[in-house]
């Protein structure tokens, strides 16, 4: 596979309406995970992917399992948990606020993934090891398990891209900031929001934070992400605005994954950094037109038709 990513996939359910959870609408059940999420878009974006993760040996496991590798994905190495259940998740719209999610995910079987579940061969086989700041914030074994991940990453030449994705509502009343730059300063791609940079480098003009990356680490390629105001790639002497993309924006959750598996694939086709950065920004603005996670993220054929005009 040209990718490999290793994380945790919930199935998350969506409100069929818009209005509170406590009125009881209608839910649709979908799956949502920033690393099954680029492992897909770079699937339907004519690459090849593989995901690593534990599912509980439950029914939305089965379901989770079912519907990544229904979009081509590899999932031999999924394994499944007898002892824990898989993690879920609510989205709730909220008016004129973004979209609030409820997470159920303590101790689920993704939190219990150790250094055994890494498919060493795989990882060194692959072009590139993509990971989130997430897993590793899940416990102790999952953070020993990313370590050694990257370990056999770097000793296969596998490049490493890194998406921080911080969620302080995990975060609880504990501060990853030193292992998130920890980790970003290991990576070959770091891709990250613009609030992300700020909380980790404690700004926001764009000039400091490249400065930041790209001082004493292995970092070829950044990408800063900011929403509907467009993006910033850059490597160590050149920086593109990457202007942003016209879509019909339902909901943002799942944009910066798909931003992710634009970037991620136009390096795989070893398209010019620019040119990596514009194909990012259309799937991370067409991602925003469906409620679900995965369900707009576009193929290469519209990807191509939306460049030509």
């Amino acid at each position: 596979q040209q990718l490999v990513t290793i994380g945790e996939t919930m199935v998350s359910f969506v409100p069929q309406s818009n209005e509170p959870l406590r009125y009881g609408t209608t839910l649709k059940m979908c799956i949502a995970g920033a690393e099954s999420n680029t492992a897909v878009g770079i699937q339907k974006l004519g690459g090849t992917a593989s995901f690593i993760t534990r599912l509980g040996d439950d029914c939305f496991g089965q379901y989770i399992l079912r519907m990544i590798r229904a979009e081509g994905v590899d999932t031999a190495h999924i394994k499944f948990d007898p002892e824990h259940p898989t993690g879920i998740m609510f989205k709730e719209p909220l008016p004129n606020q973004e979209t609030a999610v409820h997470y159920y995910r303590l101790d689920s079987a993704a939190s219990h993934m150790t250094p055994d579940d890494i498919p060493e061969d795989s990882i060194k086989s692959a072009e590139i090891f993509h990971f989130s700041g997430i897993t590793p914030i899940l416990g102790k074994s999952c953070r020993d398990t990313i370590y050694s991940a990257i370990e056999t990453a770097k000793s296969g030449k596998t490049a490493i891209s890194f998406d921080p994705n911080i969620r302080k509502k995990l975060w609880k009343d504990q501060d990853f900031t030193a292992l998130m730059k920890e980790l970003a300063s290991m990576s070959d791609y770091v891709l990250l929001g613009l609030e992300e940079a700020a909380v980790l480098y404690g700004t926001k003009e764009i000039s400091r934070i490249i400065s930041n990356v790209f001082s004493s680490s292995s970092v070829k390629f950044l990408a800063v992400k900011n929403g509907s105001a467009g993006a910033w790639v850059c490597d160590s002497d050149h920086t593109f605005f990457i202007p942003p993309v016209d879509c019909r924006c339902i909901e943002p959750t799942g944009a910066g994954d798909a931003f992710n598996a634009g970037f991620l694939s136009g390096i795989l086709k070893s398209k010019p950094l620019e040119i990596c950065g514009t194909i990012a920004a259309v799937c991370g603005s067409k991602a925003t037109e469906t409620p679900g996670d995965i369900e707009s993220l576009i193929t290469e054929r519209e990807l191509n038709d939306i460049l030509n005009h």
